[in-house]
């Protein structure tokens, strides 16, 4: 049911945000925090915000606000899901697998199975096999739901969309050049600097790590110093560490204040002093300066021009919509005079069904809209139905076909092979009952097979990924329970192309610790670990949402 899993999805996505909620409030409540440098890295590696392979302030400013977002906002997000993760990551970090799980586990993942089995094909016992007229009938009865066509319609629709309404913008120069000075500043790059740093955390001594960082700066200013080299061997920021302290460019806003300003007043080739911030002292040396730079008008005409154009047609676009809500609720039983108000053209829908169509017609708004009593039963438009922030579509019903069982005529052939079929595998089920007992009587599988004119497939030894043999026999197999050495049993088995096997289970060997390197074990026991952390996550994220006040409002979804 579809509507069913629309409301699965709507629950699952609303789990999500309680699940998040709680998660960031634990995580508040215990004092975890984000510092402004983590935060600085986290949204310098995010990709949309690069310019030639690096983080660039003006194209992540400019991202953001196309998101309709403010960065203050956006940063204050990305801060928050920082601290949860801190919170995740440290109870399933935390989880550890014990030698007896390893040992389990592999005892398990590498058991091997000997089997054999022999194939019993359908197609044999269909030459015997008579399907009658009444049976056909009997089951054309008893499954009549089976037989249905689906309820299907075809609609009428006017469609409207800002690109459709693009072409007719006007804009003169003029207007142009008044949009270029209002927003003047967005074409503007800021001034960026690069820097190398290295960083002497607090540790447990403020007063021992300042005076550690004034000895390297005296270090790094000495005559010949190689700063690149000092940054490798003593600073304790791990991500820069190895790059001999290189930081790229950086604008305003990314960094810690002290650093910023401390930055921002220095001259190329200058070596501060030990600048104080929130990790610890830094000692700075400036590399570059990428001045601020703007772009002319002529050279973003056409940027601001398509810009310009779009913001008018989106205008035009919410003025028009409303317009169509009006028209087609005022005059419900047609939609030509929306058509002729507006300009639209009258459109004619395939034919679909609850399950929807292509393009517009997979919108399960339109699909819900087009089975609704006001358009099914009663004949009318459909609301304005919003398929995106500037497209909209009215419906309505052109022709109805209802559901009805297809006549027996025409499903009587499949009816026929389905009984076949059915037959054929109640023969091949009980000739695979009778060999079975042959065979757990003492009698060999592979002289079963031969003097009942049966293909017999070697016995194997094989895993639970095994691919050299079908996978419903490596399934059913792996299904059975243990047996003694030396012992013997059988299972029947349904095959993928309508043959059925009579599989014969003849050994077990469990899978040994002892064989594996430690390597292999190294893996195996992070796999463990990680299980177990997310168990242990699940449960205390139950035990959280269980022990919150959690208040939902299904109504605005």
């Amino acid at each position: 049911d579809i509507d069913m899993f629309d409301d699965q999805i709507i629950q699952t996505a609303l789990n999500r945000v309680i699940e998040n909620a709680v998660l960031i409030q634990d995580a508040l409540k215990s004092d975890m925090y984000v510092s402004d440098e983590q935060l600085s890295l986290r949204i310098q590696n995010i990709s949309a915000f690069a310019e030639d392979g690096k983080f660039s302030r003006a194209v992540y400013e400019q991202q953001v606000a196309q998101a309709g977002e403010s960065t203050a906002g956006f940063e204050y997000r990305i801060r928050r899901g920082l601290v949860a993760d801190q919170l995740v990551n440290g109870i399933i970090k935390s989880s550890f697998a014990t030698n007896d799980e390893i040992t389990s586990t592999v005892r398990l993942r590498d058991q091997k199975r000997e089997v054999g089995y022999l194939t019993i094909p359908a197609d044999k016992f269909n030459a015997d096999i008579e399907v009658s007229e009444e049976e056909i009938k009997t089951y054309y009865e008893a499954n009549k739901d089976n037989f249905n066509t689906e309820e299907q319609v075809q609609l009428e629709y006017v469609e409207l969309q800002e690109e459709d309404l693009l072409p007719s913008v006007e804009i003169d120069e003029a207007e142009l050049k008044e949009y270029y000075d209002e927003q003047k500043d967005r074409f503007v790059t800021p001034e960026q600097r690069k820097a190398k740093h290295i960083l002497i955390e607090f540790g447990d001594d403020p007063d021992a790590a300042k005076e550690k960082a004034q000895e390297i700066y005296n270090k790094a200013t000495k005559e010949g110093s190689d700063f690149e080299a000092l940054a490798k061997e003593y600073s304790d920021d791990l991500g820069s560490a190895s790059e001999g302290g290189d930081l790229g460019f950086f604008g305003r806003g990314i960094m810690d204040e002290n650093f910023e300003n401390t930055a921002f007043s220095m001259n190329v080739g200058d070596i501060s002093k030990p600048v104080r911030s929130a990790f610890g002292y830094h000692i700075i040396k400036l590399e570059e300066i990428k001045p601020s730079s703007g772009k002319p008008f002529p050279e973003v005409k056409v940027d601001i021009e398509a810009e310009l154009r779009k913001k008018k047609a989106e205008k035009l676009y919410f003025e028009k919509v409303e317009q169509l809500a009006n028209l087609t609720y005022e005059t419900p039983d047609t939609l030509e005079t929306a058509k002729e108000e507006l300009g639209l053209t009258i459109k004619t829908s395939p034919f679909i069904g609850k399950r929807g169509g292509s393009g517009v017609f997979s919108n399960r708004k339109v699909i819900d809209a087009a089975f609704s009593d006001d358009v099914l039963i009663d004949n009318l438009n459909s609301e304005a139905i919003e398929l995106g922030a500037t497209h909209a579509i009215v419906v309505r019903l052109k022709v109805h076909k209802p559901a009805e069982v297809k006549p027996l005529d025409e499903v009587k052939a499949q009816i026929t092979n389905t009984l076949k079929k059915d037959k054929a595998l109640a023969k091949a089920k009980s000739v695979a009952d009778t060999l079975s007992e042959k065979i757990k009587s003492g009698s060999a599988p592979e002289d079963v097979a031969s003097e009942a004119d049966y293909r017999w497939n070697e016995k194997k030894w094989v895993k639970r990924d095994e691919s050299a043999m079908l996978k419903e026999i490596i399934q059913a197999v792996f299904s059975m329970k243990r047996i003694q050495d030396g012992g013997l049993e059988t299972k029947g088995v349904e095959l993928n192309n309508g043959d059925y096997a009579l599989l014969i289970f003849t050994g077990i060997k469990d899978g040994d610790v002892t064989s594996l390197s430690d390597e292999d074990k190294k893996q195996i026991a992070e796999g463990i670990a990680n299980a177990n952390g997310v168990d242990a996550f699940t449960t205390f994220l139950s035990a959280l949402k269980e022990a919150s006040e959690i208040k939902t409002f299904p109504g605005n979804l």
